[in-house]
Formats: C-alpha cells, sequence, structure tokens
C-alpha cells in the first residue's frame, strides 16, 4: 500500500546557467490528488546551481556556483541554501573547487561527503562538509580522468568526461561515471585513491551518463547516454558483474545515434518500474524490474515537449514532472502505473531550460 502524502508538496527546480533573468533556482508548488502545479519562489542572481541534493533533515540544499577569475575563466564552488519551511534562503559559500561548475553532486550516505564532477575538465573529488560548515577551508581531494581509451564516438567522446558521482550503499566507495572513456571508475572518497578492481567497462560507444542503485543495494543500473539503453550490473560488495543491456527506444524508432541521447534514470519508490529519458526521441522509457537487476520493457511513452533532461514523481505517484529543457517549460503528466503511460496535466509552466528535480 503507498503510504498517505500531503497533498501539497514542494519540489526544487535547477535550471541551466544562462537564464536571461538570473533565475537559476525554482520552487515547484504541487498538488498530489489533481497535478495541479504553479512556481512559488524563483532565486535570482545564481549561476550554475544545476544540479542538487538536499539532505535528509531537509534543512539544506547543496549544489555548486561559477563565477569569472581574473585569468577570465569560471572557477567553481561548492554552495548551499538553507531550507526554511520549503522556501530558500540565501546562498552560502561552501568550498573552492578545482576545477570549472561542476555538473553534477552528491552527498555520501552518511551526508559526511560532498563530492562533484566537472564534465568538460573531467575533475572529481570530495571534501568533508563539516571542515566547510565550521568555518575552515576544508581540503579537497581530487582525481583529474585519463584521456586514454577513447570510446568510438569521435563526435562526443574526444576525452574523458566526469558526468557524476555517487556511491555505494554502505558509503566506503564512490563512482564517477565517465562517458568518454565507457568506465565506470571506483575511489576511497576519502583519500580519492582508486579502486581498479572494481572498474566497469560499459560497451564501446555506450558513454555512461548516470548509475543507481536499486532498494537492495545489489544491482547497480547505468543510463548509457550515447546508446540509448540502460545497463544493469550485479554487485557483490567487491565487484560488478553485467547483468543485461536493454534499448530505451522502441523498435520502429528511425532516429540516428546522434538524434537522441539517454538523460535520467530513476525507479518508482518499490523498486519494480525502472524509468529513463531520452532527448531527441524525447520520451520516457519504463521497464519492469526483476530478479538480479533484468529488466523488461513496458512502453516508451512520447512527451509533449522537447528533450526531457530530468524528470521526478511526485509524491503518491500519481502524477510525474518533467523537464523539457529545449521548449523552456516545465510539463506535469499523470503517471498510469498498470500501463506505464504518461498523459499531460494543465499547460505547461514556463521556465528557462530546466534541468534537476527533487521533492522536499
Amino acid at each position: 500500500m503507498m503510504p498517505l502524502v500531503a497533498s501539497i508538496v514542494y519540489c526544487y527546480v535547477g535550471c541551466n546557467t544562462g537564464s536571461p533573468d538570473q533565475q537559476g533556482l525554482h520552487v515547484l508548488e504541487c498538488n498530489t490528488e489533481t497535478g495541479d502545479a504553479r512556481i512559488v519562489q524563483s532565486v535570482k542572481g545564481v549561476q550554475g546551481t544545476t544540479y542538487f541534493q538536499i539532505d535528509k533533515a531537509k534543512k539544506y540544499l547543496y549544489s555548486v556556483a561559477g563565477e569569472k577569475g581574473g585569468d577570465g575563466k569560471t572557477h567553481g564552488f561548492a554552495v548551499r541554501f538553507p531550507i526554511s519551511g520549503h522556501s530558500l534562503g540565501a546562498m552560502e559559500r561552501f568550498a573552492a573547487l578545482p576545477c570549472e561548475t561542476p555538473c553534477h553532486v552528491a552527498l555520501s550516505p552518511d551526508e559526511g561527503t560532498f563530492s562533484f564532477a566537472a564534465y568538460v575538465s573531467g575533475t572529481a573529488g570530495t571534501f568533508r562538509i563539516s571542515d566547510a560548515a565550521n568555518g575552515s577551508s576544508p581540503k579537497v581531494m581530487s582525481d583529474v580522468l585519463e584521456n586514454k581509451g577513447m570510446g568510438p564516438r569521435t563526435d562526443r567522446q574526444q576525452k574523458a568526461y566526469a558526468h557524476q558521482t555517487f556511491y555505494t550503499p554502505d558509503g566506503s566507495k564512490m563512482g564517477v561515471v565517465d562517458l568518454g572513456t565507457d568506465h565506470i571508475f571506483f575511489y576511497d572518497p576519502a583519500t580519492m585513491k582508486r579502486i581498479d578492481s572494481m572498474t566497469i567497462t560499459a560497451d564501446p560507444g555506450d558513454g555512461p551518463r548516470h548509475a543507481i542503485f536499486d532498494g537492495s543495494g545489489k544491482v547497480l543500473f547505468v543510463v548509457n547516454e550515447l546508446g540509448s539503453s540502460v545497463a544493469s550490473y550485479r554487485f557483490d560488495g567487491a565487484k560488478f558483474t553485467k547483468a543485461g543491456k536493454w534499448s530505451m527506444l522502441p523498435a520502429d524508432c528511425t532516429l540516428k545515434p546522434a538524434e537522441t541521447k539517454a538523460a535520467a534514470i530513476k525507479l518508482t519508490g518499490d523498486g519494480r518500474v525502472l524509468m529513463a529519458s531520452n532527448r531527441g526521441h524525447d520520451s520516457i522509457a519504463f521497464y519492469d524490474v526483476g530478479e538480479g537487476g533484468m529488466l523488461k520493457l513496458r512502453n516508451v511513452a512520447k512527451l509533449r515537449g522537447r528533450f526531457p533532461r530530468d524528470f521526478e514523481l511526485m509524491p503518491g505517484e500519481k502524477f510525474m514532472v518533467v523537464g523539457h529543457k529545449m521548449s523552456d517549460e516545465i510539463q506535469v503528466y499523470a503517471f498510469n502505473r498498470a500501463d506505464c503511460t504518461l498523459s499531460p496535466v494543465g499547460d505547461p509552466i514556463p521556465a528557462w531550460r530546466p534541468l534537476c528535480f527533487k521533492f522536499l
């Protein structure tokens, strides 16, 4: 039985850098019974807060931002926004980072470590949040991925590209997804020393983008951006074994590989349905999750707008919020769990290139 949820909930939305109105974050008020949604707060004057995490106590939204240095280059730094009720307070600068503005951030399971991935420079790293929170300058541990063993997609795999950091369920290891070399590397997050025995090698040209563990912590699902596919890997606590790979596109899709690319990957609350978005085909693929991470494609649901970068189910899972990046809009869809279909609810909500969604 699905747990009861409040009818009014709040979702934070991160937007692409370059917004004409300089609004990088929004707070979306959503009705879980009707699907109605509206923006109730917009944070102005921040750039680069495209991806973020919210702590379990719901006290802070952790993200990154960028600023131009004296060398004319944009330098990244970690930030946080205090949360009061559902409103976001003023941005607090947290730590300088040895890279450009990262594309992804994560918190360790114990929320003691902040990690980041910077796409262009291929940089990934960590620091202890307690060191930054007490006002001292935190020691940032980082690694720059090596530009060797590139994948075959010469249009997208010219170098190493760090796309995400994530943690094993016990928090003892951190994964870094490298789209450029078709690998997922693992590190000790305290030292950023690589653990080569855990490395996952994707199929050539897959271009892995994001990874998530199932609820058991024994299966890792990976969405492959360039291959428009989802792969699963069984995890025994020390190494990964590939279980399978499944296309995210319908059999009759005529788009060329460069014309569509995968983006976000999510699981329903019970872990029985996996969802992943296609940008270009402009759809969300739904799979039944079987034993040992085996998947069965249920449906590929077409969307109303263009380029679904991210999406999130509302609490209660009757509705889904989708960011149509290239349509500059947020769209709510009714989610039919039985058929894994989506139906638009109401008009799109204007927003500059929405990229990340997380409910409070």
